[in-house]
């Protein structure tokens, strides 16, 4: 049975991610089952700077059809999944990427004899500050993420994340 058009969607983003981080010398890791909003757990393998084996998770999403302005893309997501990544309290700092993808998976990796090249590109936010939504509005409802444009996700940028540079510079 072949992919849906979401599925494959989907997994060519979870690759994207999967590319940059192992570009960046780091490792990744997937829960048996998604059950707490994380796809990737990603960690430094031992020491980084002052730190030893620091670690973020992220969540994934993906769209062909993107929607925003100059300054910031404006994906919609569930109340849920919104709850998941919100807020204060977790262990680990976890992070919403947001990877923009081609409408023809032809275009999803295009390779050659000197590269591939991946499309398009991935984007990066914390909702660490937003608050919470009560769980009356988390049933069949969704809600607007704004995920800057400058939040490119990089091999740099996630390296910086991991690090604990919440604004994703390279240092």
């Amino acid at each position: 049975m072949p992919l849906t058009v979401q599925q494959h969607q989907g997994l060519h983003g979870e690759g994207f991610v999967f590319a940059l981080a192992s570009a960046a010398g780091l490792v990744l890791a997937q829960s048996n089952l998604d059950v707490d909003g994380v796809d990737w757990l990603i960690a430094h393998p031992g020491p980084m700077g002052v730190q030893r084996s620091p670690k973020i998770e992220v969540q994934v999403k993906t769209w062909s059809t993107s929607d925003g302005d100059e300054k910031a893309w404006r994906y919609r997501m569930s109340v849920a999944h919104f709850n998941m990544l919100a807020g204060p309290g977790f262990e680990l700092r976890r992070y919403l990427v947001l990877v923009t993808v081609p409408k023809s998976p032809d275009e999803y990796a295009v390779c050659n004899r000197d590269a591939m090249r991946l499309g398009h590109a991935a984007y990066w936010t914390s909702l660490r500050d937003e608050p919470i939504r009560p769980p009356s509005d988390a049933r069949g409802k969704s809600v607007v993420v704004a995920v800057p444009k400058q939040n490119i996700l990089t091999v740099d940028t996630l390296k910086a994340l991991v690090r604990g540079d919440h604004t994703g510079a390279t240092l």
